[in-house]
């Protein structure tokens, strides 16, 4: 059997308790690691959360307008006769409203077409006379002024800078020719009145 002196058994157990403290050193340096990394991996998460965001909004361009009438039944009528753009024919200036359902202020512009119909046709011109006729559109805040004259050959102004869901009040002026053609058949005559909406620069 082996016999192990009093100077064996202090050499073991110096080795023993060098062995611990080795473990324990170890272990403080593996917990220091594992500390270091999760406050690593901490600092990222915290400056995404900072960030600041920009909220987008944006609005399409749309030119539309719409008007409350679409029809104008004049009737019969006589050598320079005046009708008005309304319920009874008799004047009344704000008859019609033009409302701007677009998403950007705009321009109105209105013209208009010959009569057509019948044997003989009635040409629009500035002032009535024989086979022609005369149109014009009066001004909101000089309602009892006709003076936008409406014409066939191109678009002209009945309103500008109209803002997004205003309003713009109107009417309209028919005078008929100072004569007839003796060979008119009396028929029935149609025309058309187009209003035309673009941006306003």
């Amino acid at each position: 059997m082996m016999q192990i002196t009093a100077e064996g058994r202090c050499r073991l157990l110096e080795n023993k308790y060098k062995g611990g403290d080795k473990v324990r050193k170890f272990r403080r340096i593996a917990l220091s690691l594992v500390l270091a990394v999760v406050l690593l991996l901490a600092v990222p998460l915290a400056t995404m959360a900072a960030n600041p965001t920009v909220a987008i909004t944006v609005t399409a361009q749309v030119v539309s307008i719409t008007n409350t009438e679409s029809t104008w039944a004049i009737g019969v009528v006589a050598v320079d006769a005046v009708v008005y753009f309304s319920a009874t024919g008799e004047q009344d200036d704000d008859y019609s409203m033009i409302t701007n359902t677009g998403s950007v202020a705009c321009d109105v512009e209105i013209q208009g077409t010959d009569i057509d119909g019948g044997d003989y046709d009635w040409t629009l011109a500035a002032a009535a006379t024989n086979q022609t006729y005369q149109l014009y559109a009066n001004t909101e805040g000089a309602p009892t002024v006709y003076d936008v004259e409406v014409k066939s050959s191109s678009y002209v102004d009945l309103t500008t800078d109209l803002a997004v869901d205003a309003t713009w009040d109107w009417s309209m002026e028919f005078t008929a020719p100072d004569e007839f053609s003796a060979a008119d058949d009396g028929g029935e005559k149609t025309a058309t009145v187009t209003l035309v909406a673009s941006k306003h620069v």
